[in-house]
């Protein structure tokens, strides 16, 4: 964004910067989880489901059940935080040449974790009391879901323009020190960036 808001004006950004930006993106959710498991530490009791005893993570520490939940949605309220500023990201670089835009696959990634996560979380919060396998299970097939989502939407069209539309024919040689998407040419060099 910052690179083509001046279109006239060279403007580098460098992998220090990005470093720099990304921790402080993380510091807060690292703050988040680090003072939850200290003040609500999650620990395991036994409990009688449907007949059979089950270890079921329940909320210690100094809250108690409370303070596992006001956590969590504070963890989750950050999360969409990070998500609202990633929406206003795709919309100030929607306009940007097709070579560099990924904007539409970000929006498209946002809205999939934004969906995923308005409807698993209140399903996991009903069914955990009655079925905790059951639970598990959705949560854990909406994160490998999110996940791989997101992946494939980020770097199936780079594949496929590599593989199937160029089929291997620009593609460098991976020892090579230099591998800029200017040294790649042909069709697939829309799909490099």
């Amino acid at each position: 964004w910052r690179i083509f808001r001046f279109p006239l004006k060279k403007t580098t950004i460098t992998n220090l910067e990005l470093l720099v930006l990304w921790v402080i993106v993380m510091i807060p959710a690292i703050l988040i989880v680090t003072i939850w498991t200290i003040v609500s530490t999650p620990t395991a009791s036994m409990e009688d489901r449907d007949g059979d005893d089950h270890y079921v993570c329940n909320t210690g520490g100094f809250t108690g059940e409370p303070g596992g939940l006001v956590f969590f949605f504070i963890l989750v309220g950050y999360g969409a935080i990070v998500l609202l500023l990633g929406v206003f990201l795709s919309i100030v670089t929607r306009k940007v040449p097709s070579q560099f835009n990924e904007s539409k696959l970000i929006a498209i990634s946002i809205y999939n974790l934004g969906f995923l996560s308005v409807v698993i979380i209140p399903v996991f919060m009903v069914i955990q009391p009655f079925n905790p396998f059951v639970a598990w299970i959705l949560r854990t097939l909406a994160i490998l879901y999110a996940f791989t989502a997101t992946l494939v939407l980020q770097f199936a069209p780079k594949i496929i323009g590599i593989i199937f539309i160029d089929k291997f024919r620009n593609v460098q040689n991976l020892s090579t020190k230099s591998t800029s998407p200017s040294s790649f040419s042909g069709k697939s060099s829309e799909f490099l960036s």
